[in-house]
């Protein structure tokens, strides 16, 4: 019966997650080889050799990785310093609840509300004018599709941040590192050796698998790049996007193309994460 359940359990899920995905990823390679397409007339590598020799794939990747890596770095940071120097106000009902409502926020919300906040127009720019700081709008900073990046990190910040201030509370608890650190610094050590040996190395341990996948989500978000990104260069998804969706029928190959460089990378870094044995994965 038990073998019955799991044998019934592992149909569904290959029919519903990896058919699919199968099939999409399929059709986007034969597109991308010019196999089928509404203007494609055969097999033919030239999407592929346009796209590399553009190199736009690649800076697209790189700008999303870095994007990726500091907000995941701000959040993953400020989370720790949260759960080492607020814990005990964490326990408190209110602010707890405050705490983790940006977990209900969906990105294009989020992305909104940083679009209003911080545009030349938005909230702080009206403040900054009303305070005599600036005297147009000109001059207030580019916070929100800018160079740099800034309004989307700011909103990958708010809605990674308070997942692993949860997460790493949850850690905190499972794993008794108070009782730890307590049973450290009766050995002698000293509070910055407590937070070096135990604290840091216990809760990075339990949770590398889980930041690892938020970094790879933050690489291909898509809502939020599109609201707050410029338009070169552009993150992964919203290249990918507008390259398969844009007038130009020749060019939507390169698209999938885009699309099936991105998809087997990704794939080969969840095969890497997944295929050792995850002894030190925190399980939620």
């Amino acid at each position: 019966m038990k073998n019955k359940s799991e044998n019934i359990s592992l149909g569904l899920f290959v029919l519903i997650g990896v058919v699919p995905f199968a099939a999409a990823f399929g059709y986007a390679i034969l597109y991308s080889f010019g196999i089928i397409g509404v203007v494609n007339t055969g097999f033919t590598l030239e999407f592929w050799k346009a796209v590399i020799a553009s190199g736009e794939f690649f800076k697209s990747f790189l700008y999303s990785a870095v994007i990726a890596f500091i907000s995941l770095l701000i959040s993953v940071g400020g989370a720790l310093w949260i759960i080492l120097k607020f814990r005990n106000q964490l326990e408190r009902k209110f602010l707890s609840y405050i705490s983790y409502l940006p977990l209900a926020i969906p990105g294009v919300v989020a992305a909104f509300f940083t679009l209003q906040l911080f545009s030349k127009g938005g909230f702080f720019s009206r403040i900054s004018y009303n305070l005599g700081w600036t005297e147009t709008t000109v001059e207030f900073p580019d916070l929100v599709n800018d160079a740099y990046a800034i309004g989307i990190i700011l909103a990958f910040t708010t809605i990674v941040l308070p997942f692993f201030v949860l997460l790493f509370m949850n850690v905190y608890k499972n794993e008794r590192i108070q009782e730890l650190s307590i049973l450290a610094q009766a050995l002698g050590a000293k509070k910055n050796q407590v937070v070096r040996k135990v604290f840091l190395p216990i809760l990075l341990q339990k949770t590398w698998v889980l930041i690892v996948l938020y970094f790879i989500f933050l690489l291909g978000a898509y809502e939020i790049p599109l609201i707050l990104g410029q338009e070169a260069p552009q993150m992964l998804s919203v290249l990918i996007i507008r390259e398969i969706k844009q007038y130009d029928l020749t060019k939507i190959s390169e698209g999938y193309v885009a699309a099936v460089i991105y998809t087997v990378i990704v794939t080969l870094a969840a095969i890497m994460l997944f295929l050792p044995k995850k002894h030190g994965a925190y399980e939620t």
